[in-house]
């Protein structure tokens, strides 16, 4: 595989650091657009296997992704690069408007606008996630498994105990799909 200069992914992930909002999922789904879909960086089941694997870590998944794409692209060099850049607009952007908040986020003005944001926020995710979600639930029993995983979730079950639960019934419903329908013993 052919490397990616560094300044073409520092060029990226400084976009995406700077632009992503929305969480973890929204950065994953902008990510996926920018790689897979417009640069072709990587396939579509490499990059869902990087999500499988950033799943299975502690720590932020978004930013695990940078560093993933960008070791695949990059390198050593290309991981710190790509984590570096993702990493600081966000720590930047967040220190600024801490203090703004801090500073003038009790004003009867400012009010409106804070509570506009969340609803802002949660289209940009869903609109972000939905093209991921599509390409990842390739079977009817993935997609119930997800909805599942989904509803556990929202009630408040571990997401690790989910996560593994789901691998092995996915694991467990591809084992006996392979299984030979000629059960008969051959001596």
């Amino acid at each position: 595989m052919k490397a990616t200069p560094l300044k073409e992914i520092a060029l990226l992930f400084l976009k995406l650091g700077t632009t992503a909002f929305g969480g973890p999922a929204a950065h994953i789904a902008m990510m996926r657009q920018e790689v897979v879909v417009k640069r072709s960086w990587l396939t579509e089941q490499h990059f869902l296997d990087l999500i499988g694997a950033t799943n299975l870590i502690p720590g932020p998944n978004s930013t695990e992704m940078a560093i993933h794409v960008g070791h695949e692209k990059g390198g050593w060099k290309g991981l710190i690069i790509a984590g570096l850049c993702f990493i600081m607009p966000a720590v930047l952007i967040t220190g600024t408007l801490a203090w703004l908040y801090k500073k003038y986020g009790q004003l009867p003005q400012i009010q409106p606008f804070v509570y506009g944001i969340k609803p802002a926020i949660i289209a940009v995710i869903l609109a972000a996630i939905y093209p991921l979600a599509k390409k990842s639930l390739q079977t009817f029993e993935l997609g119930a498994i997800g909805i599942v995983a989904l509803v556990l979730s929202l009630l408040g079950y571990s997401e690790v105990l989910i996560l593994f639960g789901a691998g092995f019934i996915a694991m467990a419903l591809y084992a006996v799909r392979l299984k030979p329908k000629n059960k008969s013993l051959t001596l």
